[in-house]
């Protein structure tokens, strides 16, 4: 039997209501028989409990992971008002999936991301093609704090064979870091890491869409604590900022949160550009009394050379990319295409005139597809899983 995928969508305002209709979406759109996989994304403004109970009227016996989504992407609907839901629904005889779960997030992300990654390990099947990670971004709302992605993949990579695949997303409720929460099964988990192991006769590979590029040369941060980025070049981080962006930016200092974006090269320093060999960090908010960037990461640290980045106007970038992921995912027949989106690049709150999940749609073509808005987005950058910012990442899965 061919790999079946089916996609649905509701926006509905009743929970349950809303789980029935995707599911049963999907469902019909991939003239599905046997259900054998769900991944599940429900808006912030849901009942997690009801959404499911919805989900379960359709897939009452089907394996499901996923959690809360800022949005959702879909072959026919992308919204992100929060009452959106998504069901993606596999059948197959050739690729299966695995589900593992780890909590305590909250308390260590090193030791969550440890603990995820001796489980999948220990289950590691030698056909093993690729691996999706989400965990909650919000550690707390009131008052506002992250957890953290850089101790939680550092630690997980260190169980996984480096030529396995990985793409990754922490999950966001809404932009107020209301609480978060997972699926696995029926079950509804908050402050955990789950993976889902995809094996069989598939292929995964992934791209990272960046839409940014460096407007500046490179600058050294020279004081930093934690996330928070106190001094560039020996002078205030706010100051410095300003400063490149020239007398007539018109952007205010308040407004440096979501809009100043910070690009790490992991490449060769003198190469051309790269758009893959770049971390970008982008300002989570301003202390204004301290002059200071607080980031959404802490791996800015002390001597680390980064470049101003700006944002591409125009979305050339996205046929690129997406013709090289294509490239190499030869030999193999895209069966489903997966985008992780960062909520800050929706239109409304992007900057640019676009709708950048409408062009990866569009440019990816005939291929199943879905996805949902994060708060921070992960892949490998050159040998290394690296948290990104105000960045997308597309992952390809084909049948071998």
């Amino acid at each position: 039997m061919n790999t079946k995928i089916g996609v649905g969508s509701s926006n509905q305002t009743n929970s349950f209501a809303a789980g029935k209709e995707a599911a049963s979406q999907a469902l019909f759109k991939g003239k599905i028989e046997r259900a054998d996989f769900a991944l599940v994304f429900c808006g912030g403004k849901h009942s997690p409990q009801e959404f499911i109970r919805g989900v379960n009227e359709i897939l009452p016996d089907t394996p499901k992971a996923g959690g809360s989504s800022f949005g959702i992407i879909t072959e026919s609907f992308i919204g992100y008002d929060g009452f959106e839901v998504g069901v993606t629904i596999f059948s197959s005889d050739t690729i299966r999936f695995q589900v593992f779960s780890q909590g305590g997030l909250n308390v260590d992300e090193y030791k969550s991301g440890d603990e995820l990654g001796k489980k999948i390990k220990a289950s590691l099947p030698e056909d093993a093609q690729g691996l999706l990670v989400f965990y909650d971004s919000s550690k707390q709302q009131n008052p506002p704090m992250l957890n953290f992605a850089t101790p939680l993949f550092a630690a997980l990579e260190q169980h996984i064979p480096s030529a396995l695949s990985v793409a990754g997303g922490g999950f966001l409720a809404d932009m107020m870091l209301s609480t978060c929460y997972q699926f696995v099964d029926n079950d509804i988990y908050s402050q955990h890491v789950v993976g889902i192991l995809i094996s069989g006769k598939c292929k995964m590979e992934t791209a990272i869409l960046h839409g940014c590029q460096p407007c500046s040369d490179y600058i050294t941060i020279t004081k930093a604590q934690g996330p928070v980025v106190m001094e560039i070049d020996g002078q205030p981080a706010i100051q410095v900022i300003d400063e490149l962006l020239g007398p007539d930016h018109g952007i205010k200092i308040r407004d440096f949160a979501m809009n100043v974006t910070l690009g790490v090269n992991r490449g060769d320093k003198f190469s051309d550009f790269k758009e893959s060999e770049y971390a970008n960090r982008l300002t989570l908010a301003v202390d204004e009394e301290h002059q200071a960037l607080v980031m959404f990461e802490p791996d800015l640290t002390d001597g680390t050379e980064v470049q101003l980045m700006k944002r591409n106007l125009e979305p050339d970038y996205i046929e690129v990319a997406v013709a090289e992921l294509k490239e190499k995912m030869k030999g193999s027949k895209p069966v489903f295409s997966f985008y992780i989106n960062c909520g800050g690049r929706a239109k409304p709150f992007s900057g640019v005139n676009f709708e950048d999940a409408e062009e990866v749609r569009r440019t990816i073509g005939d291929v199943a597809f879905s996805g949902f808005y994060s708060g921070v987005e992960v892949a490998k950058v050159g040998d290394h899983l690296q948290p990104l910012d105000w960045t997308g990442v597309l992952c390809l899965l084909g049948e071998t």
